[in-house]
């Protein structure tokens, strides 16, 4: 028989153990708020028929070259034993654009959503660690902006079923070709450059933006026309902007998506918003992103059109779910109740811990039984049920034993019940069907 080795003998107190920077632990009742957030993900994607895929945590190097060009420059990057450049995946997009290549026999729209685990070297802050789960959906194989705002639609679905309302959160929109078009328009030849900085343009002073456009080249009736842009909130306005046919085209996409929209009875969750300049070597239409109604965080989501990544036209977003909890807290959302009641039985004796497992077999097949591995006095196994917030306690004595009955008791009431196995099973049976609100 084999050794197992113990990753803690060589550790004392004097020995200190730290996290990786970034990274975090997830204790029981943070997995709870994980799981509620996965499980709400989860059923959203397949109510509108989206299948989920995994990919491998490491990739080819290579594959994230055409991600633009901040993501390259985070990943976690190493070589291994056979000399090949591999990354701890920074996204699953490009994962799914080679998975996509690989199989030719995908039926259209292929309707894909995952919940990676992902990591970048970035600096951490507020709603931002190197370390998250995220989750993404993608409709590929449609140039209809109808499959686009299905995918926005999906997003608010999401938001809506954690009991938000239009009053805390809302959907920024905007287009690239319609900001690329009037980009160009103006002169600007460094169009990344200065759309990196219009992305940014909320997280600085109206000075500092306009100085750093200065250092970017503009000249000041530059800058006049891209506020005048900025500033525009409707369509009809919009069309003075954009004289190419590049520009018009981006116009078009844009009312029919908000046309959709309407259809879909959600237009009061989007606002035209033309600062919105995310991933803009990356994407080639609709670009939008969710964002809390107060202006407090970081995108909760982000996404666009990728015409080009995959070989056929898609359409997607990520949402994380560091950003969302924090959200969620803030808005009072995440108080988790579990669909499943938690029993434990409390016994005294080895005639008594016969029946116990019998009794915790039996109630296992719908519920949630714990029942004492450490030898503890009665008093001690009370005291632990209440700690571990157990819902009903079933105390097994001699007395039970000699009565063939169980003491059950409901541990938010106090009331206890002298029944049988069969009635405890009827009554528990019927208790587990509460919901997280």
């Amino acid at each position: 028989m084999g050794v197992r080795f113990s990753p803690f003998a060589h550790y004392n107190n004097e020995v200190k153990m730290d996290r990786v920077k970034g990274t975090r632990d997830f204790y029981p009742e943070d997995m709870e708020v994980e799981n509620y957030i996965f499980s709400t993900w989860k059923k959203v994607a397949e109510s509108f028929g989206y299948k989920e895929v995994e990919g491998p945590i490491l990739e080819s190097e290579e594959i994230y070259r055409k991600s633009g060009e901040e993501i390259p420059q985070q990943t976690y990057s190493l070589i291994d034993k056979s000399g090949r450049k591999l990354v701890l995946r920074p996204e699953l997009t490009p994962t799914l654009a080679r998975m996509i290549q690989q199989r030719k026999d995908l039926p259209k729209p292929i309707k894909w959503f995952s919940i990676p685990r992902c990591f970048r070297y970035e600096a951490p802050q507020l709603g931002r660690s190197r370390e998250f789960f995220q989750f993404n959906i993608d409709n590929l194989g449609s140039e209809s902006m109808l499959a686009d705002a299905e995918i926005i639609l999906t997003s608010i679905e999401i938001m809506k079923k954690f009991k938000l309302t239009n009053k805390d959160f809302y959907i920024r929109i905007s287009n690239k070709k319609v900001a690329e078009s009037f980009l160009i328009s103006l002169g600007i030849k460094n169009i990344k450059e200065v759309s990196r900085l219009i992305d940014k343009k909320e997280k600085l002073s109206q000075e500092n933006f306009f100085l750093s456009l200065r250092n970017c080249g503009l000249e000041k009736e530059q800058i006049t026309s891209l506020y005048k842009f900025l500033a525009v909130k409707d369509l009809e306005s919009l069309k003075e902007y954009c004289q190419t046919d590049f520009g018009k085209k981006g116009i078009e996409e844009l009312a029919s998506l908000f046309g959709y929209l309407n259809k879909f009875n959600v237009r009061k969750y989007c606002k035209l918003d033309l600062s919105i300049m995310r991933g803009f070597d990356y994407y080639t239409s609709t670009i939008f992103e969710v964002f809390d109604a107060n202006g407090t965080y970081r995108a909760i989501a982000g996404g666009g059109r990728y015409d080009n990544l995959a070989g056929i036209p898609g359409i997607g977003y990520g949402m994380g779910d560091v950003i969302l909890e924090l959200f969620l807290k803030e808005k009072n959302k995440l108080k988790i109740k579990s669909s499943e009641k938690k029993v434990y039985i409390v016994y005294i004796g080895d005639k008594s811990l016969i029946q116990s497992i019998k009794v915790a077999e039996k109630l296992r097949e719908f519920t949630s039984v714990e029942l004492d591995v450490m030898n503890k006095s009665l008093s001690k196994q009370l005291a632990y049920a209440d700690q571990i917030k157990a819902d009903y306690v079933i105390l097994i004595g001699t007395d039970e034993l000699k009565k063939k009955k169980l003491r059950l008791k409901d541990m938010k009431t106090g009331k206890e019940r002298l029944l049988s196995l069969e009635q405890v099973c009827k009554s528990l049976s019927k208790k587990t069907s509460s919901k997280a609100i």
